[in-house]
């Protein structure tokens, strides 16, 4: 054994010496961050003796970060359900009227959106889906368009998105999000919830608008009328092409008389269909409609138009998409399209701060814990190596196994690190591709570059992975 060297204890300097400055243990560190309200908002607050909720008292709670009593939040999902599992599956409604794309969980950018596209009480909104997921405030969201939707219900719309079901939300973190803040039981109702809201809407009868595509199966708009909606969407068939579906990738640069298929497999997606220029053309012929209005894809300036119709000279397609610097990290600018039945004016905003919150709702301590067992274990194989000698196998033996969890542990506290810079579109590690990997260590990131790392986050969850 090697002999241990003598310290000196001058050498040594107390914590007290280090770090001179004391914080009061009640005190805040930033205390220009004003606290989250403890009071949890209940029914009587936010009903009184109306049917109608008061929205600036919830809007005002909610965006101090406040929370609802249990009861609170389940009258507002119950309430909202009981009024949307009224409506068709396809809504009809008049102009003028502002649709919104995807809106993932970016509660204080929505609040941004509707600075553009008015106030609720004198403008009629429809939204395209994609209420939850990806965003760290999904919670908010849902309990505020709710309530909208109650206050305003013959104005006010809300149509699924494919993240509306329980495969996306347990894989993704709306599930994590609602347990933390209100419970299963609350979570419960979100799906019962998203189980009744209508899949589509005809806007003066010209515009179709749906959150993914148009079917193979639906010729005629008819048809949705006889489609079974309050179930979790299958993988195939018109509900789920309706929710996944997208335009191929070559659709600008498709030509009529040209001979391809109409409709390809999403790879992407891993289930629907790539719907190509042709096949949106004849649909919008024999339904005698003008554009199809859809959302699901993220777009670098909020909103895409498609190719024109050589008949209509107007577009075939159009994409919005209403989450700005969509999953923290795309840059994206946000868009809501207001349509008055003859122009079309698209409105485009950037993201606002909000409050910070680490990824996976973890709180400072749990985050920490892979650096601290890092540092630990790092200690422990010093120790082991200074200690021991050439010759003790034994010895040997134990260095190589702390050697393995200290490198265990690393990779952790990257990923933590990781984390911290590029947000929730990092797939499951099992899945990470060597590009992502590449861009993760050197720290640089785009809109092109976002999307490809977030490729495999594109694609339909079987639950084989869980994102954590």
């Amino acid at each position: 054994m090697k002999k241990y060297q003598q310290i000196k204890k001058d050498t040594i300097q107390s914590p007290t010496k280090l770090n001179k400055k004391k914080y009061s243990s009640t005190d805040r560190v930033m205390d220009n961050v004003p606290y989250p309200p403890t009071h949890l908002l209940t029914i009587k607050e936010i009903f009184g003796t109306s049917d109608k909720p008061n929205l600036p008292l919830l809007l005002q709670h909610l965006e101090a970060e406040g929370r609802l009593e249990l009861d609170a939040a389940l009258t507002i999902m119950i309430r909202g359900r009981e009024l949307t599992a009224r409506e068709p599956n396809m809504l009809e409604i008049g102009t003028p009227i502002t649709i919104v794309g995807d809106i993932h969980g970016q509660f204080f950018d929505m609040l941004k959106m509707f600075e553009k596209g008015g106030d609720v009480s004198s403008n009629q909104y429809l939204f395209l889906g994609d209420y939850v997921d990806r965003g760290q405030f999904s919670v908010e969201v849902v309990l505020y368009l709710w309530a909208i939707k109650i206050a305003y219900p013959d104005t006010f719309f809300l149509l699924r998105g494919n993240h509306e079901c329980r495969n996306l939300t347990v894989y993704f973190t709306f599930k994590d999000e609602c347990l933390l803040k209100l419970g299963d039981v609350f979570y419960d109702e979100c799906m019962k919830s998203f189980d009744c809201l209508p899949i589509a809407a005809l806007v003066q009868g010209q515009l179709f608008c749906i959150h993914g595509c148009i079917s193979p199966e639906l010729r005629h708009l008819r048809e949705i009328t006889d489609l079974h909606r309050a179930v979790e969407p299958p993988t195939k068939g018109p509900l789920c092409d309706i929710l996944w579906a997208d335009p191929t990738d070559s659709y600008d640069n498709e030509k009529l008389e040209q001979k391809y298929e109409m409709y390809t497999h999403n790879g992407p997606r891993g289930c629907s269909y790539n719907v190509s220029y042709k096949a949106m053309c004849k649909f919008l012929d024999d339904n005698d409609l003008l554009c199809v209005i859809r959302a699901h894809q993220v777009q670098s300036a909020g909103c895409k138009m498609y190719k024109k119709h050589e008949k209509t000279l107007f577009p075939t397609l159009v994409t919005i998409f209403s989450a700005p610097n969509y999953c923290e990290v795309y840059k994206n600018r946000g868009a809501i399209l207001r349509y008055d039945g003859s122009v079309m004016h698209v409105f485009q905003y950037k993201w606002v701060k909000h409050p910070y919150v680490l990824p996976n709702f973890l709180d400072a301590f749990r985050w920490s814990i892979p650096f601290v067992l890092e540092k630990v274990t790092d200690m422990l194989l010093a120790v082991l190596k200074y200690c021991s000698d050439e010759n003790d196998s034994r010895l040997s033996k134990r260095t190589q196994i702390i050697e393995k969890i200290v490198h265990y542990y690393a990779s952790l506290s990257d990923e933590a690190e990781q984390s911290l810079v590029f947000g929730n579109i990092l797939p499951p590690t099992n899945v990470r591709t060597s590009d992502s990997s590449r861009v993760v260590n050197k720290g640089q990131i785009d809109f092109q570059t976002a999307q490809r790392m977030d490729y495999a986050n594109e694609h339909i969850p079987y639950n084989q992975f869980r994102r954590k």
